[in-house]
């Protein structure tokens, strides 16, 4: 591929590569179309397919196709009649909907928190808004020392395996952990009220049952009322009295898709792409909530923030 470029050129990527420098045209782009469906138009939406789209070379010959899900549903692009060479679906409902037009074009997936879609669907892949548990446990000893009790709460017929990882994790990076199975939302009262006695950090997990939208007031008022600080599970949360939360920058996230469509528009199976999370780790802290609960937030941790909520 590179022998069709001048000498300098050569020189120029052989430089960047050895000295760790971003590259963007990596991959040969051929010409083609690109469907991009999206569940919004918020903010984090528009900046992770602003990442995709600038992935790719300004002489691409690739056609890119925006719709919102609402769009992509009334159907004003006629999948089976248009066939594009590849799909860009972000959000849960949108890569739903691309899997159930066709199971032959390959779909990168984006703005999904769980696995389900990317182990169902043989031709999806792409960037789950997820980090792994050794990630945020290493995370969490930046905020907190060790020696500190951690509560989950959690259902164990959704996240029984989880919290299995979490014990053994916890205890390498060191922090007790303490499981609290909460079965139904009736039992989420009785679960917060243990808040009160031996309980340092309260950690959020993605649970229905437990850390939901309708459930967010009453964790995060127990948190507040028993100065024990919640690690949050977004930007949102933390906005709303989390005291800190892993983020995302979705500018990357988009640019790390198209890293991967480049791939398959130049041959890789989806089958050999498995996916990935995020590459770059982000985070946001709300000092209110740190100043109420007498936390001290190293300088470090407050300069690289994405975000401080005050």
């Amino acid at each position: 591929m590179i022998s069709r470029y001048p000498s300098w050129i050569k020189l120029v990527v052989l430089a960047t590569a050895l000295f760790g420098a971003e590259v963007r045209f990596v991959h040969a782009e051929k010409s083609g179309t690109i469907l991009i469906v999206r569940n919004s138009s918020d903010e984090p939406y528009q900046q992770a397919t602003t990442g995709f789209k600038s992935q790719f070379t300004v002489s691409s010959k690739l056609k890119f196709i925006e719709l919102s899900l609402t769009q992509a549903k009334a159907g004003e692009y006629d999948l089976s009649r248009n066939k594009p060479d590849l799909i860009y679906t972000l959000g849960a409902e949108s890569v739903q909907w691309a899997s159930l037009q066709t199971t032959t074009t390959p779909i990168i997936a984006t703005l999904v928190v769980k696995d389900d879609i990317f182990k169902k669907t043989k031709n999806v892949t792409g960037i789950r808004l997820a980090y792994p548990l050794n990630i945020q446990f290493q995370w969490l000893k930046k905020f907190f020392s060790p020696q500190k009790t951690v509560a989950i709460l959690y259902n164990p017929q959704e996240n029984a395996a989880s919290i299995e990882a979490a014990q053994q994790i916890s205890q390498q990076n060191g922090f007790k952990l303490n499981p609290i199975a909460v079965r139904s939302p009736k039992e989420l009262p009785f679960a917060l009220e243990q808040l009160s006695s031996s309980i340092d950090i309260l950690f959020a997990i993605p649970d229905e049952t437990v850390m939901s939208v309708n459930t967010a007031k009453e964790v995060l008022l127990a948190s507040f009322r028993n100065k024990v600080p919640l690690v949050g599970l977004s930007d949102n949360w933390v906005k709303s009295g989390a005291f800190y939360a892993l983020s995302w920058d979705y500018e990357d996230i988009g640019r790390q898709c198209a890293t991967i469509a480049q791939k398959v528009m130049t041959g890789t199976a989806i089958s050999a792409l498995p996916p990935e999370n995020p590459r770059k780790i982000a985070y946001t802290i709300n000092t209110k909530i740190a100043d109420h609960m007498n936390l001290d937030i190293p300088a470090e941790l407050m300069k690289n923030a994405k975000k401080i909520f005050d």
